[in-house]
């Protein structure tokens, strides 16, 4: 499995931000909010995009995009009574945000880090790493950046993800992809390789939506990414003030489609 550990180090910021932050200052870094789940959505597979909407529409539509990195405690059960007077207190069930859907549900590609490879349950050596999925799912942050190393995900025992694959920190297909070891190739996503990074320390991959935005039901569209030039003429100085234009505007226009969607089902009888 494909699992972003800057994406999940920037969740881990967003739902703390989410907690702290209010008023003026909570609209002003709505954006940074957007274009995390823009990007985290563009990478996800469509089960993922389905269980995400599911989600998030069952939240009050007022609270997007902030609903998306929420994280909501309850009181779960096991609460008991020591005699009369001494009552222990039933524990505190965390709920994760909604957008750790998106990140542990990422689609496969031979652009991702190789860093970021972890392996599915039940294969060879997933044991090691079960604890990290554990703390993702009680979303026991702290135990989660332990696990979070410069080159990849880093087990306890000093495993370092996708290090053993191949000599050089290189799996199969990795290797094919050209991608170097120990990181630094661009994550997965639609067109990654000429994506800005985002603020999650992986990439946003912007754009504008095709075929339309996605449903809760399943019936997730794909949405192909907005490419900016590979190579612009020398002294074209015009040319890249003009596509800077266009790409901010496409940008806005794509994230502004999604978060009117999710207002639109979320208000539908």
């Amino acid at each position: 499995m494909l699992l972003d550990r800057h994406r999940v180090a920037r969740l881990i910021e967003l739902s703390a931000m989410e907690r702290a932050v209010k008023g003026p200052e909570r609209l002003l870094r709505e954006e940074e909010v957007k274009l995390f789940i823009k990007a985290a959505y563009d990478d996800a597979t469509d089960a993922a995009r389905a269980e995400f909407m599911k989600r998030v529409q069952a939240m009050p539509t007022s609270a997007w995009p902030w609903s998306a990195v929420q994280v909501t405690t309850s009181r779960g059960g096991g609460g008991v009574s020591l005699g009369k007077i001494v009552a222990v207190p039933k524990p505190t069930v965390a709920t994760v945000p909604a957008a750790l859907v998106l990140l542990r549900g990422q689609a496969a590609s031979v652009d991702a880090d190789p860093g970021d490879r972890l392996p599915d349950a039940g294969m060879p050596g997933a044991v090691e790493w079960e604890p990290l999925m554990k703390a993702l799912e009680s979303w026991d942050t702290a135990a989660v950046k332990t696990w979070i190393g410069p080159q990849g995900w880093v087990s306890p025992m000093g495993t370092v993800a996708g290090a053993m694959d191949l000599p050089g920190g290189m799996d199969d297909d990795a290797a094919t992809a050209g991608a170097p070891a120990g990181g630094g190739a661009m994550p997965a996503g639609q067109g990654a390789a000429d994506e800005p990074a985002d603020g999650g320390g992986g990439r946003a991959l912007e754009g504008t939506q095709s075929g339309g935005v996605p449903a809760p039901q399943g019936e997730v569209s794909r949405w192909t990414g907005w490419r900016h030039p590979a190579v612009l003429a020398a002294g074209a100085a015009a040319v890249v003030t003009v596509g800077v234009v266009i790409y901010r505007v496409g940008r806005r226009r794509s994230l502004d489609r999604l978060s009117a969607e999710i207002r639109r089902q979320g208000e539908a009888p």
